[in-house]
């Protein structure tokens, strides 16, 4: 029976707080693993999907691209999207990439993008699989769905050892890629994140310009932190925590929050031109860098600036801002590179990333201090 004449059998939300695309994706996903959809049937093509779910074509598109990528149905022409029978061997292996929810990054995205690339080119399959939590704990479900297979490798974002322990509990071979001290003993490789590999070199270049105090900003406590090392230093420092609700979507919701929070500052005079201000997230960093252009200010003429940067996505700032940036290409080329050696020699080359320091022009000494 054709797919075309069955109801949904899932809706999707923009209160959920994942990608509306990887909703659609995981709810055909489960309902093909649990035979609402099957072997031969017919998905609703994107034109129909898009009214149903209340999103646009462009999201129904991508989400039916996904899954011809990902080997759940063949994409034919004049016909649409066939599902597949997942019990044929039709590709070499299986890579399933798992996160937990609410940690969606233009990293992971890229990440994602590349070991799609790379797999599908050496005949392996790709998925991506979210974590979602629950009472207690994490729902695996989509794991569970991503797993109906045999799955050569599962890489387990961001080291959360309840994914990790699902993951060995099952007997599936796992890669980490986040921040860890060491390779978990069950794990076959480690990819670290360092986060504060450049903290090093900021906290000299500091001394280099005479900073005398620095103000850490940030939304989350798992970014890059420099106080403890400035303080080491005899540098003085303090954080700054702003408080961010991410209910309608965490990007504009930090950028705006930065900015808010700079033009509270900068309106009841308590800015400190004194002190440098270290962004430890980008998107933080670009709206407060909005709230203080508005406001006239100028970095390092009239306050001194420094911040978290992932290369090719900014901030962007007439002056080039110092900062540690992460370059997240070259990332996701590594993690490619130790998924690949690992399918073909069994052997998963574990190695460590972070940010390089980039001195920039906007820790110079401000125009009172030159003075």
């Amino acid at each position: 029976m054709s797919g075309q004449k069955k109801r949904l059998p899932f809706t999707v939300s923009r209160n959920d707080g994942r990608k509306l695309v990887v909703q659609v994706v995981d709810g055909l996903k489960k309902a093909i693993a649990r035979g609402y959809y099957k072997p031969g049937d017919t998905l609703h093509a994107s034109r129909e999907l898009a009214p149903m779910l209340g999103v646009s074509r462009i999201v129904t598109a991508a989400a039916l691209r996904r899954l011809a990528d990902e080997g759940w149905v063949d994409a034919r022409p004049r016909i649409g999207s066939v599902v597949r029978d997942r019990s044929a061997k039709q590709w070499r292996g299986r890579v399933v990439m798992a996160f937990p929810d609410g940690y969606d990054n233009y990293l992971q995205t890229v990440l994602a993008a590349e070991l799609r690339e790379t797999l599908l080119h050496e005949g392996y399959l790709f998925e991506e699989a979210i974590v979602k939590r629950a009472a207690g704990g994490y729902d695996f479900s989509n794991i569970e769905v991503a797993l109906s297979q045999s799955t050569d490798l599962a890489v387990s974002m961001y080291a959360r050892k309840e994914i990790m322990d699902f993951f060995a509990g099952r007997g599936v071979p796992y890669a980490v890629f986040g921040e860890v001290a060491r390779r978990p003993a069950r794990a076959v490789g480690v990819t670290r994140i360092d986060f504060n590999k450049a903290v090093p070199d900021f906290v000299a270049a500091c001394g280099a310009a005479g900073v005398k105090r620095v103000i850490e900003v940030s939304w989350f406590a798992g970014m890059c932190g420099v106080v403890g090392a400035l303080k080491k230093a005899g540098i003085a420092a303090q954080k700054m925590r702003i408080d961010v609700d991410t209910s309608k979507g965490r990007f504009f919701a930090v950028r705006k929050a930065g900015m808010d929070t700079f033009a509270r500052l900068i309106a009841a005079g308590r800015l400190s031109r004194e002190s440098l201000y270290f962004f430890s997230d980008d998107y933080l960093a670009s709206g407060a860098l909005a709230a203080l252009s508005y406001a006239g200010f100028k970095s390092p003429q009239d306050i001194r600036i420094a911040t978290w940067a992932n290369a090719g996505l900014g901030p962007v700032y007439p002056r080039e801002l110092s900062r540690m940036e992460l370059d997240p290409v070259g990332t996701a080329k590594e993690v490619s590179s130790a998924v690949t050696a690992y399918l073909k020699t069994g052997v998963y080359p574990s190695s460590v990333v972070g940010a390089k320091w980039i001195p920039g022009e906007t820790m110079a000494a401000t125009t009172k201090e030159a003075r």
